[in-house]
């Protein structure tokens, strides 16, 4: 009944007959997979603003004729953590909806943007509770994977506050991301590895930040560096538009940071490509894995910075 709730009041909040216009995938004929991966919506109940934006954003995820198997979003859904923002943000994308998967990651603001573990205790349990209820899912704790047969999505996420945002991931928490990557190597399929925070020196300068690291960064890239895999490692957190940084590549392993999809004024980039609604989309061909990037608040492609990795 609260599921139904949800969706019902994002018709009185955000209502709009505006017209965005659709994307097409290279192949639609051929595709495997698709995926549309969005960070930082920051849904905030007492900004109207923002829920506008996200409500625009999620319109046009689902603009075009076939919808994005998997429908992501790489931590900070929510500004506080709070139970009526959960409601919010899955409300609107459950309107939206049309049959994708729902995978989400979860950020410092999720767990209430403080380094206070007993506060990480409760805002954890609810971030999890409520997308098993809103997703009809069954995770119980904050990492996990989903199976698609062509590729497997793996969610990390931090296991507590920490100061400056720093993201905690335990030894127990790596082993785990080791062996789902093993199994993807055993069977030949890529991976695509979410987590809110980047890793240390991946993505340029913002990467290097002392407040979007990872406690066990390096580890955790040795992990992937060694899986024997392609892998897409995607994160958001730092608000950085698309740029230069956005996208690097070492080895089998691409490194992808989003814009905070939810925010205008994402720091370093012309207007175009740091104004919110920016995502990514994921198409997985026989062969090949194609990134691209678009406003899909605006309709618009965003050339210049997508990536192409042969399979």
């Amino acid at each position: 009944m609260i599921r139904f709730f949800a969706v019902l009041i994002s018709f009185f909040l955000f209502f709009s007959e505006a017209y965005i216009p659709p994307y097409e995938y290279r192949d639609e004929e051929n595709i495997r997979f698709s995926a549309v991966i969005l960070s930082d919506m920051h849904t905030e109940t007492n900004s109207n603003a923002r829920f506008l934006m996200d409500g625009y954003t999620l319109k046009g995820v689902y603009s075009g004729g076939r919808s994005p198997d998997v429908l992501a979003f790489a931590g900070d859904n929510t500004m506080n953590g709070q139970s009526v923002e959960w409601f919010d943000f899955y409300g609107l994308v459950n309107r939206y909806n049309k049959g994708s998967d729902v995978l989400v990651a979860f950020g410092n603001h999720d767990f209430g943007n403080t380094a206070d573990g007993e506060v990480y205790k409760k805002l954890s349990k609810r971030s999890v509770d409520s997308y098993n209820y809103y997703c009809r899912k069954n995770i119980d704790k904050v990492y996990y994977s989903a199976d698609y047969g062509v590729v497997k999505f793996i969610v990390l996420g931090s296991e507590n506050n920490a100061e400056n945002t720093v993201q905690v991931i335990t030894d127990t928490q790596i082993n785990w991301l080791e062996s789902e990557l093993a199994d993807c190597a055993g069977r030949n399929i890529p991976a695509v590895v979410i987590n809110h925070n980047p890793l240390y020196g991946r993505n340029g300068r913002r990467s290097y930040f002392g407040f979007n690291q990872i406690d066990s960064s390096e580890k955790i890239d040795s992990v992937l560096q060694s899986a024997g895999v392609k892998i897409i490692y995607v994160s958001g957190h730092t608000h950085f538009g698309l740029s230069d940084d956005s996208v690097t590549s070492d080895g089998s392993v691409t490194y992808i940071n989003l814009p905070s999809a939810g925010n205008n004024g994402n720091y370093d980039a012309p207007e175009e490509y740091s104004t919110h609604g920016i995502g990514m989309i994921l198409e997985i061909y026989d062969g090949e894995m194609i990134v691209t990037f678009r406003n899909f608040a605006k309709g618009k492609a965003l050339e210049g910075y997508g990536t192409e990795t042969a399979l």
